[in-house]
Formats: C-alpha cells, structure tokens, sequence
C-alpha cells in the first residue's frame, strides 16, 4: 500500500491514479461533526459546498440543517459545527446537511475518487482498519486546511492514521506521509496543546469556541468508518 498526504486541499491531483482510495481529514471540525454525528445515530451526512444549496437541501428533505461560516452557525440553521453537540436525542434517525469553509470544500474536491472516507482523531484507526481491510493499492490522505493554508491539526491526524496503517498493513509512505508522521510524533502526547496552537484551533478560540477543541482531540475513541456513497451521502460503512 503506498500512502501519500496533501498537505492542502491544493495539492490533491486533478486526476487520481485508479483504484485510489482519498481520505479528507478536518479535524477543527468538519469530520470530527461527521464521526460524531454518525456515532450518534443519524442516517447520513451530505457535505454540502454552499449556504444557500444546504438551507435548500434540508428544507426540502427535512434533514437537520448544521454547519458554519466564520466558525460560526449561519442564521436559521439548527446547529452549528462544535462535535459535542451531536448527541443521540439530536441525532439519531435524522439526515444531517452540513456546509463548512474548509472541509465540505475537501469532499467537493476529491469526488472522483474510488473510495472516500472522512477522518480525524476520534477515528483515526478505524479509517485505517477499513483502508487495509479493502487492500487498496494507492491511499492519499488530504487534509483540508484552513483558508488554503496549512493546518497543523490536520496534518498531525494524517500521520495518526499514516502510523496505523504502517502498523496494520506495512503502508509504503510517500515524503508527504513522511512529514505528517513526524508531526504527530512530535505531538502525539499533546494534541489539545497542538489544537490549541493551531491555525484552526486560534481561529476557533476567537470566537469562543476553544472547548470544542477537547472534543477534537480525542484519538480513537469512536470507532466510526465514515464513507461516502455514491448520492454524495458519508454512512457508516457497514450498516
């Protein structure tokens, strides 16, 4: 299995060599929203680009309507994008349609790919689990970024999830996996500290949501292989 990262959405190729398995990470907070929700019962989640087509979409299909703009819930919609707010009472046996800035952008981008998973921290050895257990010959880990930025949260679940594949499948890293990989180490026994520093984690923190980052930070504590199916729709695979 050779194993690659974007270290920005930027990076993803304009085509992706067949058979390529993509895994979009945001971890502050977009797939983090998604883990979450999932454990908690919804159906599924549509990651939608923009404001307008996800108020559109859920007032159509009467899915629960979340995201942000800003780091922020825009008006009328029923939740923003903090992951301990997806509990079971709000979730379970709903569609969610979720509009982020960086991370609904990611899947938007990626979506001619074979396969696509959404991951972060909570789930970072599930994902990898999933990716062996499928024996894809070519994985890219694409991080979504902040503002077309690097985001040092993101990069740091990629070498997670990097490390559990080395682990699990003996995982063939190209020089992006490499540089993921030493950030995790370095961080590996600090991430709220990471998140806290981080690009996204100070952005967050200005508009008073910095506790969100200790839901963020949580590694592989929801065993939750979030995947996209073919109506654009992140299931939990195997239900």
């Amino acid at each position: 299995m050779r194993v690659e990262v974007a270290l920005t959405q930027s990076l993803v190729p304009e085509v992706l060599a067949p058979g390529t398995a993509v895994v979009v990470i945001d971890v502050v907070r977009a797939t983090s929203v998604v883990c979450c929700a999932l454990a908690a019962g919804a159906r599924g989640v549509t990651p939608v680009a923009g404001v307008d087509e996800s108020r559109e979409l859920a007032g159509r299909t009467g899915a629960l309507l979340v995201g942000e703009r800003g780091g922020l819930p825009p008006d009328g919609f029923d939740l923003g994008n903090s992951p301990g707010d997806f509990t079971t009472e709000i979730c379970e046996g709903r569609e969610v349609v979720l509009t982020t800035t960086n991370g609904t952008a990611a899947v938007a981008r990626c979506q001619g790919a074979a396969r696509l998973l959404g991951a972060c921290l909570l789930n970072a050895e599930a994902t990898a689990r999933s990716l062996v257990d499928q024996a894809h010959d070519d994985v890219l880990l694409v991080c979504a970024g902040s503002g077309g930025h690097v985001a040092m949260d993101d990069v740091a679940a990629a070498g997670c999830i990097g490390g559990s594949l080395a682990l699990l499948g003996g995982a063939e890293p190209g020089d992006g996996m490499r540089v993921a990989a030493a950030v995790f180490d370095t961080w590996k026994h600090d991430l709220q500290g990471l998140l806290r520093r981080s690009l996204s984690g100070r952005k967050l923190a200005d508009v008073g949501l910095a506790t969100d980052l200790l839901d963020c930070a949580r590694v592989d504590t929801i065993p939750v292989v979030a995947e996209l199916d073919e109506a654009g729709v992140f299931r939990r695979a195997g239900s």
